[in-house]
């Protein structure tokens, strides 16, 4: 796929950040408006339709600056408020973290650190643990089978590019623009730039299973330009809507003297 519209997205983007243009919000014309309404009623009908339930193995590999990394992993994930997810080492075969979430409790365990931090899903700052500004409910939807949306969001423009056959959503709130680019009114990347840092926040969406009327992507590219990192998460062969059974956090068998921290 092509990324000059993308990247131009982008650019009209910063400049609008950087207050070269006016600050009154521009006009919706009745086709962007009629669509516009259409892909985000697209959205909604996929979300809607998200798996009840995954069960998956997975590999993330990327960098962040210069240092390069690989994990594996497995996923468990129940749409009724629980999910654990388990990452190791690729090369020495080693936990590195169990993530758990049960109903608004988060829990995450750092076996070589022998600490456990608990959050709050209404509280938790995903930068604290992931290094780079982005909204938990945003990683938690791509990572579920669905499309993210900023909150409280209004649309700013709906535009076709020619080069791509393909629209670009753009929604924008208070905090950031986010911008969706549909391909046959299928979401295929967004980008996110939050208005006071100007960071910017893209993800790609590849390898889509259909389920009714929902879509999970196999394939999530994610890159922070904030830290300068990149991300590739592989789901293999996964199991979507099939009975699971999460695995509850059990505080008796954690290693002895292991910290824990309430961070909200």
């Amino acid at each position: 796929m092509k990324n000059s519209n993308f990247l131009y997205i982008i650019t009209i983007s910063v400049i609008i950040l950087a207050g070269c243009q006016t600050a009154n919000q521009p006009v919706i014309n009745e086709t962007e408006n009629v669509k516009a309404k259409e892909l985000i009623s697209n959205i909604k009908s996929i979300n809607s339709s998200s798996p009840e339930t995954i069960s998956s193995s997975f590999t993330a590999d990327g960098n962040t600056g210069e240092k390069k990394f690989r994990f594996e992993g497995k996923a468990v994930f129940d749409k009724n408020g629980y999910y654990k997810i388990t990452v190791i080492d690729y090369v020495f075969q080693s936990p590195v973290i169990e993530a758990y979430r049960e109903s608004n409790e988060l829990y995450f365990f750092y076996p070589s650190e022998k600490k456990l931090f608990v959050d709050d899903i209404n509280k938790i700052d995903l930068s604290a643990y992931a290094g780079f500004k982005s909204d938990y409910k945003i990683i938690y939807a791509l990572l579920t089978g669905n499309i993210p949306m900023i909150n409280n969001y209004k649309v700013y423009k709906c535009l076709y590019s020619e080069d791509e056959k393909g629209y670009y959503l753009i929604l924008e709130n208070n905090e950031c623009y986010e911008n969706i680019f549909f391909k046959e009114d299928v979401p295929e990347k967004i980008l996110i730039i939050y208005k006071g840092n100007k960071s910017k926040f893209e993800i790609y969406l590849k390898s889509p299973v259909k389920i009714e009327k929902g879509i999970f992507f196999k394939n999530l590219k994610i890159i922070a330009t904030e830290i300068n990192s990149n991300i590739n998460i592989n789901f293999i062969k996964p199991t979507l809507n099939k009975a699971v059974s999460v695995e509850r956090l059990n505080r008796n068998k954690l290693p002895k003297k292991t910290e824990i921290i309430r961070v909200n």
